[in-house]
């Protein structure tokens, strides 16, 4: 079997029918190995195993559609979460106590509204001291009465008891499963099924500052969770009870159980000469060879990571893996839940599970249309693993492979279907404007940026893409909006057409290089407004390296030097998602600046095109000259003198007589309005006898000419002579007309 119909056939197991409580898991284990899988590929079976695992049916999708973020949550804030659970594996049931701790965010705050499937029965709702609250289970949702209204700022706690089966399907949030007739029971709740087998505030943009974990289960199997476990006790009735306790915030979608029978095995991330961390592992009791060797990297992993982007966040808890019996890895909080085949412990989904603690868990995208800020961080941090282990050139070759050209935004316009959410798109194209922004800033200011995200407001919190962007420019000190607006809303990339010729100027010796770009993209943006390196090759081994900034469809720029280059090229090292097609130069106009005129004054300028046959007709295509400029249509000269002062824009037309190779370009010519006054001949500033002496002298003695030919023109003929003369002596003594400047002809 080909590599891409293995992958193909990996794929079609995240799309199997629904299976009903109880089941085997499927048998991903004796799927075979994908030799040579690119990160691309991995991402993608990330991807496809998430948007199927989140999305149980079409009904309960429609729910989330209807309700999800419409009613009132945003009147409190949850503190706490006490949750106390019973798992009883024979009949698929789970009893629930789950006590939530708000803080009033409102005034005369009296219902509270949390994200509850119906499906589960509630028994109760009730304060500490036993009194009972009215609620509403409907739905999606529990509408619970206070027992009073509270004022902003107060604190108010209640609990909800429950119990049921949690909705059956493979694709549901908490899975009763066998395997080889062991129990395996496990939950998965991103993006929205926390809600499905707890009551909760199922949103990024709230995590609970702590949460109480409580799990009673069968004394043969063991149960692995988020945060220390701090205790365990023996009830005597064939059950034990699993005591967690998170203290750092977490989000709701990032608690999880998986419970089973697992060889546990601990490792040891160093941290400093004298402080470690524990790292918990629980594979199936089977699975405990290939766990020692995929999941035996963490203590190298976390090092790498630490160092590049801040200590582990959960320094005081710990971290490990656990079995589950879904077709992937998901980054619950210090405890990464991990499929159990070669997938779950090959070495690029270890590291990018591990690199979500800091992004995804540590700091949460604050709502699913931003999960490019998990996804595309933690798929960007492989890159830079590999690039620590193994070298620039093999970070180089790992972005490549990540190389993303299909459609669509990386900011995620539906986020009511989790096929959209958890596109590739946010996994590849969202490391790919990583990748770009750090050649934008640089290296050190690009790892700047992300220490002060790390140590950010939004450490332990929920961030927004503007906000990110906001840390970005003050590191940086640039403006980089542009960069976001084209990159995270815009679809595709950028199409770029290019080449290059040399011309030597006779004057000086040195060679004009003209280098053109053309962006032919058809989608949105057309325009892709980014820094360009261009290499330029003098001999083997006589190199450099440009930067132009392309913000246009098309430019030409224009360099000079000693020697003209044997070969250019765009973006050498790729550090933009593009095409970049090398062409052969056909014919452009060359947009050298218009020199600036003066009013009244001659002036003269060409306007130059390169390529063809040679034999150029240039045409004024639209905008306008100042009067008295007129361009020549063969040899592009535009000269005259310029009545009219200011900025003319216009476009010029050049067309190659003995080919169909045609161009245009814009132009802006500047001219100044004309300095002095009207009557000084000899431009000293004043009008006197000095002026009549001036041109008596230029008329009939051959002295100079008037430095500016207008204001030696006082009766405004277009033309110096005697009458000129004759109207300033009048001036003078005769309290003649003040003269203008400016000619009537």
């Amino acid at each position: 079997m080909t590599k891409n119909s293995l992958l193909a056939g990996f794929l079609a197991f995240f799309l199997l029918p629904l299976m009903t409580s109880g089941s085997d898991i499927p048998d991903f284990e004796n799927l075979p190995y994908i030799e040579n899988m690119t990160p691309s590929q991995m991402h993608r079976i990330m991807a496809e195993a998430k948007a199927a695992a989140f999305d149980r049916s079409r009904a309960i999708e429609k729910s989330l559609r209807d309700i999800s973020y419409t009613h009132a949550q945003t009147d409190f804030d949850v503190k706490f979460y006490r949750i106390e659970l019973a798992v009883s594996a024979p009949d698929s049931t789970i009893y629930g106590n789950v006590g939530t701790t708000a803080e009033a965010l409102v005034n005369n705050l009296d219902t509270v509204v949390l994200d509850f499937d119906a499906t589960l029965t509630i028994d109760s709702v009730y304060l500490q001291d036993g009194t009972r609250l009215d609620y509403l289970h409907s739905g999606m949702t529990v509408t619970v009465g206070l027992e009073r209204a509270y004022q902003s700022g107060e604190t108010f706690s209640f609990t909800i008891r429950y119990h049921g089966t949690p909705t059956s399907g493979f694709y549901q949030g908490f899975f009763f499963r066998y395997r080889g007739g062991v129990p395996a029971i496990y939950t998965l709740s991103e993006p929205y099924m926390a809600r499905s087998w707890w009551p909760c505030k199922d949103r990024p943009d709230d995590k609970a500052d702590s949460i109480d974990i409580i799990v009673t289960c069968d004394t043969a199997l063991f149960c692995a969770s988020n945060g220390n476990l701090t205790d365990t006790l023996r009830n005597g009735d064939g059950t034990w009870t699993f005591y967690y306790a998170v203290r750092y915030p977490i989000t709701t979608y990032l608690f999880s159980l998986s419970i089973s029978k697992f060889t546990i095995w601990k490792d040891w991330y160093h941290y400093s000469p004298t402080d470690s961390m524990v790292i918990i592992n629980h594979p199936y009791t089977d699975q405990y060879t290939a766990s020692v060797t995929g999941w035996g990297i963490t203590p190298y992993a976390l090092e790498v990571l630490s160092g590049l982007f801040g200590e582990y966040p959960f320094i005081n808890e710990k971290y490990g893996h656990a079995n589950f019996g879904w077709g992937g890895g998901m980054e619950h909080q210090t405890v990464t839940s991990m499929i159990s085949n070669w997938f779950g412990y090959y070495e690029p989904v270890v590291v990018h599970e591990l690199a979500h603690q800091w992004w995804g868990d540590m700091i949460t995208c604050n709502n699913w249309h931003e999960i490019w800020l998990n996804e595309g961080f933690a798929s960007y941090s492989e890159a830079l693993y590999y690039e620590v282990k193994n070298g620039r050139n093999y970070y180089h070759s790992y972005m490549d492979q990540m190389d993303y050209a299909d459609t669509g935004a990386i900011y995620r316009y539906d986020t009511t279907n989790s096929d959209a959410i958890f596109d590739l798109i946010v996994y590849d194209k969202g490391a790919w404007f990583l990748h770009m922004l750090r050649h934008i800033v640089g290296d050190s200011t690009f790892f700047e940026i992300l220490r002060a995200y790390y140590d950010s407001p939004y450490k332990y919190g929920d961030v927004t893409s503007a906000q990110f962007l906001e840390i970005c420019e003050t590191v940086s000190g640039m403006d980089l909006d542009y960069f976001f607006q084209d990159w995270l809303y815009g679809q595709l990339r950028p199409n770029y057409l290019w080449s290059y010729m040399n011309e030597l100027d006779p004057s000086d010796g040195k060679y004009w290089t003209f280098f053109m770009i053309n962006q032919v993209q058809v989608s949105q943006p057309q325009v892709f407004r980014m820094p360009i390196d261009l290499r330029f090759t003098y001999s083997p081994g006589d190199t450099s390296t440009t930067v132009v900034f392309h913000d246009t469809r098309k430019r030409i720029y224009i360099f000079k030097n000693d020697q003209g280059p044997s070969d250019i090229v765009l973006d050498p090292n790729k550090w933009i998602l593009r095409n970049a097609t090398k062409t052969t130069w056909a014919y452009n106009l060359i947009p050298f600046p218009l020199n600036s005129g003066q009013q009244y004054q001659p002036f003269s300028d060409t306007i130059v095109a390169r390529g063809g046959t040679g034999f150029h007709k240039f045409t004024l295509k639209s905008g306008t000259f100042p009067a008295g400029l007129t361009l020549d249509t063969l040899s592009g000269i535009i000269s005259g003198t310029p009545h009219d002062y200011g900025t003319f824009n216009f476009n010029i037309r050049a067309n190659d007589q003995y080919s169909s190779y045609k161009d245009s370009a814009d132009y802006t010519l500047t001219v100044a309005p004309v300095a002095g006054l009207a009557g000084d001949a000899d431009n000293n500033g004043a009008v006197n006898i000095l002026d009549i002496t001036f041109l008596l002298g230029y008329l009939y003695k051959s002295g100079a000419a008037p430095p500016v030919k207008a204001l030696a023109d006082p009766n405004r003929s277009c033309d110096i002579s005697v009458l000129d003369i004759t109207y300033l002596i009048s001036l003078l003594y005769k309290d003649g007309p003040d003269p203008l400047i400016g000619c009537v002809p």
